[in-house]
């Protein structure tokens, strides 16, 4: 059997993971947010799938942390399918330099634009731009679909955008701020895919370890969760194709 591996915050990669699996057929799907699976995965004539979205040209902090620790068979077919709103083919560039000095290659690399959603810097996206772009968007996953299921070999050699993400770690979550009128619903702690929030009190407390995913902000049904001053006026965006129980990874 073949799996695709992924991560998501706000559910762009997790409709492009749910996507690729309908076309596929006999693939499971496994949150990067859960444990590294123990042992060799992979095989002669299985496909190992890593779907993400790119962050500053570069992987999220989960991603490479969990492509480094995992075991996957020499011969296996490697692929990846990056969702991000402008620098994925680096983010596909810096896979595969990791997955190299495991003495292994990525196979396959796609980049699918989909609708730009960090709130921390800038207004996202609205749904209805989303919903216009979705017959185009699912028509550019199920290609890459078909080039996967046909083992084709294509991976553009770019050289990686490369940035400090994420300096100075501790600082990262240390602007959220919880307004009034959050109920406590625990949602947010719900959909941290590290497990970086915990409730205490009632209101969420942030315990740095943040990867920045802003699923916390976008999923907050009553909008409590601000960053700062930045996002009070922004709108939030959330994969209007996934429900938020899908990103519950704990």
């Amino acid at each position: 059997m073949s799996v695709i591996y992924w991560f998501s915050g706000t559910g762009n990669s997790l409709y492009a993971a749910k996507c690729l699996k309908d076309s596929l057929g006999d693939v499971s799907l496994y949150p990067m947010g859960s444990a590294v699976p123990q042992g060799v995965v992979g095989g002669e004539g299985e496909k190992i799938g890593f779907v993400f979205p790119s962050y500053g040209g570069s992987l999220p902090r989960i991603v490479r942390s969990f492509v480094e620790e995992i075991e996957i068979a020499p011969v296996t077919y490697i692929f990846t399918v990056v969702t991000m709103g402008g620098l994925g083919h680096s983010s596909i560039s810096v896979l595969d330099s990791i997955l190299k000095e495991k003495n292994l290659r990525l196979d396959y690399g796609k980049g699918i634009r989909m609708p730009a959603n960090y709130v921390i810097a800038y207004n996202p996206s609205d749904k209805t731009k989303y919903n216009n772009r979705l017959p185009k968007i699912t028509e550019k996953i199920r290609r890459a679909s078909l080039d996967i299921a046909a083992g084709k070999k294509s991976v553009k050699e770019i050289t990686p955008h490369i940035k400090i993400l994420y300096k100075d770690i501790e600082s990262l979550d240390a602007y959220f701020k919880v307004e009034d009128i959050c109920t406590s619903c625990g949602l947010c702690a719900d959909v941290c895919s590290l497990g970086n929030i915990r409730m205490e009190n009632g209101k969420p407390q942030w315990q740095h370890k943040c990867e920045h995913c802003v699923a916390c902000i976008s999923w907050c049904p009553e909008q409590a969760i601000q960053f700062g001053k930045r996002t009070k006026a922004r709108r939030r965006y959330q994969n209007p194709e996934i429900k938020v129980e899908e990103l519950f990874v704990r």
